[in-house]
């Protein structure tokens, strides 16, 4: 089943466009995306049915995504699966907010396409099976972890039984392409399942991330007017999860050993030299990226490493008697030390890629 076919006879052109970013109570500033400079972070800020229930079936709003950029794919599946530990029971009141949808991903600057589903699902079998996709997706540890394969499999599997189900109603379908006519910036994307007109506009907000309707925003109520949803799109210079990446992860167990070794700083120091370039041609080979991001983290776990290594391991833990021993050296645990829009910490960031340990 293609993603086209998810919306072929069920959508009809409806309302989805990007609020203005003076209806935005302390949102991003719209800085464009640059190729190969940040990340992009797609993420379901929030999703509301209007109709919870229809005659004696109660519904829950499911959303699908699928997110393409290049050759890399996102999919992904927000609805009530997380809450599957308390119970099936009134699902309709479980609110969904802040759902990862894609990314971080690097930018390269192709075109970016996104299709976005909400759909409105009874209770019961149909229900079920939804939880079930989610929660599975949940146990293969997540998108940046599980394989990309099985994922892909579990979401087509829970939206091919979905959409294939005739009490399973799609509210509002979206296709949206960000490409130089339509530039990807950070921001904040409304797709209402209704017309709605210039008045109705005029006095929409998003403040703290949900969606009010008032003439301000500090008396605003929340807008229950029509099913809609909204979509956050999120320009990163730094990613934090960068330890977990393939052929980075795989170094960390050796920095340990290094720094674990009992033995004096030069020798220390002589073997993390050697090591040096395998990590920065690890990250100079990642995919998943940015240039200058590559750069920063080859500064932050130099300085790191050559912290402890003038200091004696400064950074000590208690045991069960209160005297101190060294923490254990792991990437996860590098604090970030470069500024991506600092010259010198960008100079120095380059020269730690380029250069030795």
């Amino acid at each position: 089943m293609g993603f086209d076919d998810i919306f072929t006879g069920k959508a009809q052109k409806l309302w989805w466009q990007r609020l203005d970013d003076d209806r935005i109570i302390d949102g991003p500033p719209p800085v464009p995306f640059d190729k190969d400079g940040a990340y992009y972070v797609i993420r379901l800020k929030e999703m509301f049915l209007r109709t919870s229930r229809r005659l004696w079936r109660k519904l829950s709003p499911v959303l699908h995504a699928f997110v393409r950029h290049g050759a890399v794919e996102d999919n992904s599946v927000a609805g009530p699966g997380q809450l599957k530990e308390l119970g099936e029971a009134r699902l309709d009141r479980v609110v969904h907010l802040n759902q990862l949808l894609a990314g971080p991903r690097p930018f390269t600057g192709e075109d970016l396409q996104m299709v976005v589903g909400l759909f409105s699902v009874p209770s019961g079998d149909a229900t079920r099976a939804l939880i079930d996709t989610v929660s599975t997706l949940a146990g293969l540890g997540g998108f940046a972890l599980g394989s990309a394969a099985q994922i892909a499999m579990v979401v087509k599997n829970g939206v091919e039984q979905i959409v294939g189900l005739d009490s399973a109603l799609l509210q509002l379908g979206v296709r949206d392409t960000f490409y130089p006519g339509n530039p990807l910036r950070p921001g904040y994307h409304l797709g209402v399942a209704a017309r709605v007109d210039p008045d109705e506009v005029a006095k929409l907000w998003l403040v703290k991330g949900r969606l009010v309707s008032g003439s301000d925003p500090i008396t605003a109520r929340p807008y229950e007017a029509h099913d809609y949803f909204v979509i956050e799109i999120e320009r990163r210079l730094r990613r934090d999860d960068w330890a977990g990446l393939r052929g980075i992860a795989e170094l960390n167990q050796q920095f340990a050993a290094v720094m674990a070794d009992p033995g004096d700083a030069a020798t220390k120091r002589a073997r993390l030299a050697q090591l040096w370039p395998a990590f920065t041609q690890a990250l100079r080979s990642s995919t998943e990226l940015t240039a200058p991001d590559r750069a920063a983290i080859a500064a932050d776990v130099q300085h790191d490493l050559r912290t402890r290594l003038e200091t004696g391991n400064p950074f000590e833990l208690r045991d069960i008697a209160g005297r101190p021993r060294p923490a254990a050296f792991d990437f996860i645990d590098v604090a970030p030390t470069v500024d991506p829009e600092d010259p010198a910490d960008t100079a120095r960031a380059r020269a730690a890629l380029d250069g030795p340990l």
